[in-house]
């Protein structure tokens, strides 16, 4: 009889065991499929609208367009973040008198609000590309709608970058008549992603541009709407592809078989661990197979987006346009995520092509969030100067007075402290490399 107690006893308490640990284990589902505001941002989030939610984040407000952030670490990823990790945000006109969101910024806060669809044209027409859940917009409609937690600064504002105040020598430019072309370009999506630091990008590289003696008429910027956020260069194109197809059309017009041409991708990329309708689908599936190529097997292209556009810009749209061009040579700096991708689309015979990060790979800016990490090495790299310093570098490693790109990139894999892997070709098999030989043409290369 007391075994027969005890064994009861025992298989009680492990049916208790059991229950328990089913228990624990629906809880850790619940609390995992929670992410971010994924409570608000969800495909059935239409029904909820008119309803209150709180929430807490880190805000920016850049663009005059305001947005709360899950983590500080997405504000410095060039390209898209889960759909689930941020939210936008708005505010009654009635408070914009007395309601300054700009003295939050990258501060967390608490934010309630009053779940809306936003009417932000920028946001309606990247919808397509980022999904119906990227309108989702909370509207604060009282001054207590919004309360600081910590005073701390997570994200600071980063300012516009003056090149000639701080480095007058690039804009005492000597204006030669060499045979060269240059095109920068600079999407954002829409103005919740066109963040400050692309604008600085597109400056340092124009005026970097110039004293190498890239002819002014020979560069072509294409940028956002088509207008920069101040008058210290000038925007050719909006960021659309009417503007680029213009800036592709002028330059090829002013290139023959002799041309030096230049090339900045900047702003954000998508690939292929990107691509998923519900969470900001920013992948475009493979048409013509050349994505599966050099042991790489992903049936997805790169896309490095329009302005405030649903149109896909891709790097077989992009090789088209390059390729048409006469040219002799061309350097290629690009900077979004997952920029590796194109380094097979962009090969040719002399020309140096040079990513971020791999095909696979999300990218960064600088910790200063000023410029890229990529781009803010590359700019110290050819100019032998510190961006943000001003102190000297040294990226020459043949002492003889020229920066080669090839030394640009031994510099760039040396400093750069992100979680990315810059990647470099220049002997025309499309196969990007993190070891760069001295021997390529890359070595004989310069701006």
């Amino acid at each position: 009889m007391k075994k027969f107690k005890f064994l009861f006893l025992l298989l009680l308490a492990l049916s208790f065991s059991c229950v328990t640990d089913d228990n624990e284990s629906e809880n850790q589902e619940q609390e995992q499929e929670i992410v971010g505001y994924s409570n608000i941002k969800k495909d059935s989030w239409r029904n909820q609208i008119g309803q209150e939610f709180e929430v807490e984040g880190i805000l920016i407000v850049e663009n005059q367009a305001a947005k709360l952030l899950v983590s500080q670490n997405d504000y410095y990823v060039d390209g898209l973040i889960d759909e689930r990790n941020y939210i936008h945000i708005n505010m009654d006109s009635d408070l914009e008198n007395e309601l300054n969101l700009n003295e939050y910024y990258g501060k967390k806060v608490k934010i309630t609000g009053t779940l809306k669809v936003s009417n932000n044209e920028n946001y309606l027409s990247t919808s397509q590309i980022l999904g119906d859940i990227s309108l989702a917009t909370l509207l604060i409609n009282n001054l207590s709608g919004i309360q600081i937690l910590s005073p701390t600064v997570f994200i600071s504002r980063p300012e516009f970058y003056n090149v000639c105040i701080r480095y007058p020598q690039l804009c005492e430019f000597d204006f030669s008549q060499e045979n060269k072309t240059a095109l920068i370009y600079s999407g954002g999506i829409n103005d919740g992603y066109a963040y400050m630091r692309y604008w600085n990008d597109v400056k340092f590289m124009y005026s970097i541009l110039l004293d190498k003696g890239y002819p002014e008429d020979n560069i072509r910027v294409v940028y956002k709407n088509g207008i920069g956020e101040d008058s210290d260069i000038p925007v050719h194109y909006a960021a659309n592809q009417t503007g680029l197809n213009n800036a592709f059309s002028y330059l090829g017009n002013r290139m023959n078989s002799n041309t030096k041409f230049f090339l900045m991708m900047n702003n954000h990329g998508g690939g292929n661990d990107t691509y998923n309708p519900s969470y900001g689908n920013s992948g475009i599936i493979d048409s013509n197979g050349d994505d599966n190529r050099a042991g790489i097997n992903d049936n997805v292209d790169e896309q490095f987006f329009y302005y405030n556009s649903s149109t896909a810009l891709t790097d077989d749209f992009l090789a088209s346009k390059i390729n048409a061009l006469p040219m002799n040579s061309m350097i290629a700096v690009v900077k979004p995520c997952y920029s590796g991708g194109v380094i097979w689309d962009f090969k040719g015979p002399n020309r140096v092509i040079m990513t971020s990060g791999t095909e696979f790979q999300v990218t960064y800016s600088h910790t200063s969030g000023l410029f890229g990490e990529f781009t803010y090495h590359f700019f110290a790299a050819v100019t032998g100067k510190d961006p943000i310093t001003g102190n000297t570098v040294n990226a020459d490693l043949n002492a003889d007075g020229k920066i080669s790109m090839y030394e640009a990139q031994v510099y760039i894999l040396a400093n750069d402290a992100r979680n990315e892997q810059p990647q470099y070709e220049d002997d025309n098999d499309g196969v990007g490399t993190s070891s760069p030989s001295a021997s390529g043409v890359g070595a004989s290369t310069f701006l």
